[in-house]
């Protein structure tokens, strides 16, 4: 068999290649990038840190790249395709507000409003070293911002990052106490202190509990504190100003020192006991007397806690010339009862059960006094 040779046409063979290369190309383009629209603002006036939303379309395709008013450009957060989420910048004046992705949107008009008055509403970290700790000042119409101050003395070195942000170094010389930023308009002042140095302490009440013991910790520059340990387990705790902390003795805790740390450094205090609180027993004591002279009485204790009556030294103790004196000691019974015989003189009498400490501190007996009596012969 013989097969016949095809002849295919000069001028098909070229529009075949021709098309390829059509082909080719369209495939090498890139995708058109649809222009952003801006269809609606969130609010159409305001002062320099006043939050807008901007509607519209295409603001992901590709991602928006830049948001302006009147040609100052603001920080900005694409949201979706149809939302991006800005604020008013410093500097910024009235006019258009308008978004890029490399192709510039439609504006919609703003119009830009005078700033009120600063205010400093928090900053971080809450303590530092002078002329080396970099804080981050947060508050609302810092645009502007001419003084920093810690403590009266101004910063040298600050930048204004934003309308709510201000960063600036603790200056050299700096004390602990307020922050306040001034600007054109006026001076607001942080409500917190600022703390320069490490923390002290000087004392804690109680001195011991169980885990969920509420203690409250005093000394100096507690305003910036980053964390308070029981023996170094990791307490809960509330600042209550610069010279107060309360803590919960955390689960776990053991028998050891209690510190608190701030950004400069470490406080450490004395032993906190890890045990049952301490009891105290109420007690009382009576007082009779009988015939020349016999003085005799019983101790109770309100709890029934047997030990704060038995064996317990009670002294009897005579007026005289307006001082208590004593005249006669006895110790009580099992059951709590005394006896003693003294000289027989007139005059007032009382018994008083001195307060005594059981148990290595857990058990506190606490004094007793008698009412008084008047013997005459």
């Amino acid at each position: 068999m013989r097969f016949q040779k095809l002849k295919v046409p000069a001028r098909a063979t070229a529009l075949a290649l021709g098309l390829a290369l059509v082909g080719m190309l369209v495939t090498a383009l890139p995708a058109f990038a649809a222009a952003p629209t801006i269809t609606s603002l969130s609010v159409t006036t305001g002062a320099p840190g006043t939050p807008v939303t901007i509607t519209g379309t295409n603001f992901q395709t590709p991602p928006v790249t830049g948001v302006s008013f009147n040609g100052t450009a603001a920080a900005f957060t694409v949201v979706s395709d149809t939302s991006v989420t800005t604020s008013v910048p410093c500097g910024a004046t009235t006019g258009n507000v308008t978004v890029t992705n490399g192709t510039v949107s439609n504006g919609i008009a703003f119009t830009v409003t005078a700033a009120g008055a600063p205010t400093v509403t928090s900053f971080t970290p809450g303590s530092g070293t002078a002329g080396t700790t970099v804080v981050t000042i947060t508050g609302t119409n810092l645009c502007g911002a001419t003084v920093v101050k810690f403590n009266a003395t101004n910063a040298t070195t600050f930048t204004v990052n934003s309308a709510t942000q201000i960063t600036a170094t603790v200056p050299t010389g700096a004390t602990t106490g307020k922050i306040s930023v001034t600007t054109p308009v006026a001076t607001g002042t942080s409500t917190a202190d600022f703390t320069v140095g490490p923390p002290t302490i000087t004392s804690f009440t109680p001195n011991r509990g169980l885990a969920g013991t509420s203690v409250v910790i005093t000394g100096t520059n507690f305003s910036g504190v980053t964390s308070v340990k029981f023996n170094g387990i990791t307490a809960t705790y509330t600042v209550n100003s610069g010279t107060q902390i309360t803590a919960t003795v955390p689960t776990g805790a053991t028998t050891g020192p209690i510190t608190v740390t701030n950004a400069v450094g470490t406080a450490t205090g004395g032993t906190f006991t890890v045990a049952p609180p301490v009891v105290k027993h109420a007690r009382s004591v009576s007082l009779t007397l009988r015939h020349h002279l016999v003085a005799r009485g019983t101790v109770h204790v309100g709890d029934g806690f047997n030990a704060c009556r038995s064996h317990v030294t009670v002294k009897i103790q005579r007026l005289k010339h307006g001082v208590w004196r004593v005249v006669g000691t006895d110790q009580t019974t099992a059951n709590g009862k005394y006896k003693k015989v003294v000289k027989d003189r007139t005059g007032k009498y009382r018994a008083i059960a001195k307060k005594t400490v059981l148990n290595g501190g857990d058990d506190i007996c606490v004094a007793a006094l008698s009412a008084p009596r008047r013997h005459h012969h």
